[in-house]
Protein backbone atom coordinates (compact mmCIF):
# COMPACT_ATOMS: atom_id res chain seq x y z
CA UNK A 1 0.00 0.00 0.00
CA UNK A 2 2.85 2.41 0.84
CA UNK A 3 4.49 1.69 -2.52
CA UNK A 4 1.26 2.43 -4.36
CA UNK A 5 0.86 5.73 -2.50
CA UNK A 6 4.47 6.70 -3.32
CA UNK A 7 3.95 5.88 -6.99
CA UNK A 8 0.75 7.93 -7.11
CA UNK A 9 2.48 10.90 -5.46
CA UNK A 10 5.40 10.76 -7.91
CA UNK A 11 3.27 10.17 -11.02
CA UNK A 12 2.68 13.87 -11.81
CA UNK A 13 6.43 14.57 -11.70
CA UNK A 14 7.31 11.54 -13.80
CA UNK A 15 4.31 11.48 -16.10
CA UNK A 16 4.35 15.10 -17.12
CA UNK A 17 8.11 15.65 -17.18
CA UNK A 18 7.88 18.85 -15.18
CA UNK A 19 10.86 20.05 -13.25
CA UNK A 20 11.34 22.62 -10.55
CA UNK A 21 13.63 25.50 -11.43
CA UNK A 22 15.27 27.44 -8.57
CA UNK A 23 16.30 31.07 -8.94
CA UNK A 24 18.83 31.85 -6.21
CA UNK A 25 20.92 35.04 -6.15
CA UNK A 26 20.29 35.81 -9.81
CA UNK A 27 21.82 39.21 -10.73
CA UNK A 28 18.45 40.48 -12.02
CA UNK A 29 16.33 39.11 -9.16
CA UNK A 30 16.89 42.08 -6.82
CA UNK A 31 17.64 39.62 -4.01
CA UNK A 32 14.30 37.83 -4.43
CA UNK A 33 14.81 34.06 -4.52
CA UNK A 34 12.06 31.74 -5.75
CA UNK A 35 11.33 28.40 -7.35
CA UNK A 36 8.91 27.61 -10.16
CA UNK A 37 7.80 24.51 -12.02
CA UNK A 38 8.78 24.79 -15.65
CA UNK A 39 6.20 23.96 -18.31
CA UNK A 40 6.73 20.88 -20.47
CA UNK A 41 7.53 21.54 -24.16
CA UNK A 42 8.74 25.07 -23.46
CA UNK A 43 12.33 26.22 -23.88
CA UNK A 44 13.79 28.44 -21.15
CA UNK A 45 16.01 31.30 -22.36
CA UNK A 46 17.69 34.10 -20.44
CA UNK A 47 15.92 37.45 -20.60
CA UNK A 48 17.65 40.01 -22.79
CA UNK A 49 16.09 43.15 -21.31
CA UNK A 50 17.17 44.68 -17.99
CA UNK A 51 14.49 43.33 -15.62
CA UNK A 52 13.51 40.14 -17.45
CA UNK A 53 15.07 37.10 -15.81
CA UNK A 54 13.76 34.35 -18.07
CA UNK A 55 11.43 33.64 -20.96
CA UNK A 56 9.82 30.28 -21.60
CA UNK A 57 9.07 29.85 -25.31
CA UNK A 58 6.95 27.43 -27.29
CA UNK A 59 6.85 27.55 -31.10
CA UNK A 60 9.77 29.97 -30.95
CA UNK A 61 10.19 30.40 -34.71
CA UNK A 62 6.53 30.95 -35.58
CA UNK A 63 5.21 34.41 -34.65
CA UNK A 64 1.59 33.38 -35.23
CA UNK A 65 1.68 30.46 -32.76
CA UNK A 66 4.50 31.51 -30.41
CA UNK A 67 3.79 31.44 -26.70
CA UNK A 68 6.06 33.48 -24.45
CA UNK A 69 5.96 33.34 -20.67
CA UNK A 70 8.25 35.88 -19.00
CA UNK A 71 9.31 36.63 -15.45
CA UNK A 72 10.58 40.06 -14.53
CA UNK A 73 11.38 41.70 -11.22
CA UNK A 74 11.48 45.45 -10.72
CA UNK A 75 12.47 47.34 -7.62
CA UNK A 76 9.55 49.52 -6.61
CA UNK A 77 10.05 53.29 -6.37
CA UNK A 78 10.34 54.70 -2.86
CA UNK A 79 6.72 55.90 -2.74
CA UNK A 80 5.56 52.34 -3.43
CA UNK A 81 7.77 50.77 -0.73
CA UNK A 82 4.91 50.08 1.66
CA UNK A 83 4.05 47.19 3.96
CA UNK A 84 2.21 44.07 2.85
CA UNK A 85 -0.81 45.20 4.87
CA UNK A 86 -0.85 48.58 3.09
CA UNK A 87 -0.72 46.81 -0.30
CA UNK A 88 -3.63 44.59 0.71
CA UNK A 89 -5.68 47.60 1.85
CA UNK A 90 -4.93 49.55 -1.34
CA UNK A 91 -5.56 46.68 -3.76
CA UNK A 92 -8.65 45.22 -2.08
CA UNK A 93 -10.44 48.29 -0.81
CA UNK A 94 -9.07 51.48 -2.36
CA UNK A 95 -9.18 50.89 -6.12
CA UNK A 96 -5.56 49.80 -6.46
CA UNK A 97 -6.35 47.07 -8.99
CA UNK A 98 -7.90 49.61 -11.36
CA UNK A 99 -5.08 52.10 -10.74
CA UNK A 100 -2.42 49.51 -11.60
CA UNK A 101 -4.15 48.26 -14.75
CA UNK A 102 -5.07 51.71 -16.03
CA UNK A 103 -2.12 51.96 -18.44
CA UNK A 104 -2.70 48.58 -20.12
CA UNK A 105 -4.81 48.24 -23.28
CA UNK A 106 -8.24 46.58 -23.31
CA UNK A 107 -7.97 45.24 -19.76
CA UNK A 108 -10.39 42.48 -18.78
CA UNK A 109 -10.75 40.08 -15.87
CA UNK A 110 -8.73 42.33 -13.54
CA UNK A 111 -8.77 41.21 -9.93
CA UNK A 112 -6.97 41.17 -6.61
CA UNK A 113 -5.00 37.98 -5.91
CA UNK A 114 -2.71 36.51 -3.27
CA UNK A 115 0.34 34.43 -4.17
CA UNK A 116 2.41 32.85 -1.42
CA UNK A 117 0.77 35.27 1.06
CA UNK A 118 1.82 38.30 -1.02
CA UNK A 119 -0.82 40.63 -2.52
CA UNK A 120 -1.07 41.32 -6.22
CA UNK A 121 -3.21 41.71 -9.32
CA UNK A 122 -4.08 39.54 -12.29
CA UNK A 123 -5.54 40.75 -15.58
CA UNK A 124 -5.83 40.13 -19.30
CA UNK A 125 -4.93 42.76 -21.91
CA UNK A 126 -4.05 43.22 -25.57
CA UNK A 127 -1.17 45.04 -27.15
CA UNK A 128 -0.02 46.09 -30.63
CA UNK A 129 3.69 45.56 -31.23
CA UNK A 130 5.87 46.23 -34.23
CA UNK A 131 9.20 44.68 -35.14
CA UNK A 132 10.83 46.20 -38.20
CA UNK A 133 7.94 45.96 -40.72
CA UNK A 134 5.88 43.29 -38.97
CA UNK A 135 2.94 44.33 -36.80
CA UNK A 136 1.53 41.88 -34.30
CA UNK A 137 -1.37 41.98 -31.90
CA UNK A 138 -0.70 40.15 -28.67
CA UNK A 139 -3.07 38.82 -26.05
CA UNK A 140 -1.63 38.81 -22.55
CA UNK A 141 -2.35 37.40 -19.12
CA UNK A 142 -0.35 39.14 -16.41
CA UNK A 143 0.20 38.60 -12.71
CA UNK A 144 2.00 41.22 -10.60
CA UNK A 145 2.79 40.42 -6.97
CA UNK A 146 4.33 42.84 -4.48
CA UNK A 147 7.11 41.08 -2.58
CA UNK A 148 9.48 42.83 -0.18
CA UNK A 149 9.82 46.10 -2.10
CA UNK A 150 9.73 44.47 -5.54
CA UNK A 151 7.18 43.97 -8.26
CA UNK A 152 7.34 40.33 -9.35
CA UNK A 153 5.68 39.98 -12.77
CA UNK A 154 4.88 36.86 -14.75
CA UNK A 155 3.28 37.39 -18.14
CA UNK A 156 2.04 35.13 -20.92
CA UNK A 157 1.91 36.66 -24.39
CA UNK A 158 0.32 34.99 -27.45
CA UNK A 159 -1.02 36.00 -30.86
CA UNK A 160 -4.70 34.98 -30.55
CA UNK A 161 -7.33 34.99 -27.86
CA UNK A 162 -7.96 31.27 -28.39
CA UNK A 163 -4.27 30.43 -27.82
CA UNK A 164 -4.43 32.47 -24.59
CA UNK A 165 -7.49 30.53 -23.42
CA UNK A 166 -6.04 27.13 -24.41
CA UNK A 167 -2.78 27.79 -22.52
CA UNK A 168 -4.24 29.49 -19.46
CA UNK A 169 -4.04 26.22 -17.51
CA UNK A 170 -0.29 25.94 -18.14
CA UNK A 171 0.19 29.54 -17.06
CA UNK A 172 -1.88 29.14 -13.91
CA UNK A 173 -0.02 25.95 -13.07
CA UNK A 174 3.28 27.85 -13.26
CA UNK A 175 1.92 30.63 -11.07
CA UNK A 176 0.58 28.22 -8.48
CA UNK A 177 3.96 26.47 -8.35
CA UNK A 178 5.89 29.63 -7.38
CA UNK A 179 7.49 29.57 -3.95
CA UNK A 180 9.28 32.63 -2.56
CA UNK A 181 11.82 30.55 -0.69
CA UNK A 182 13.32 33.18 1.65
CA UNK A 183 10.09 33.49 3.64
CA UNK A 184 10.62 29.94 4.88
CA UNK A 185 14.17 30.43 6.17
Amino acid sequence: MKKLLLILLCLPMIGFGQKIFDVINHPKSKGLNFSITEPVEFERVDGKRPNILYNWLKNRDNLTTRITISISISELPEEMQVTKEEWIQYLKFEGGVQDLTEGANNVTQEKYIVLESYPGVMFNSTNETQRIDYERKTYNKTVIVFVEGNGFTINMSVSTKSILEINEGIFMSMINSIIFTDQYN
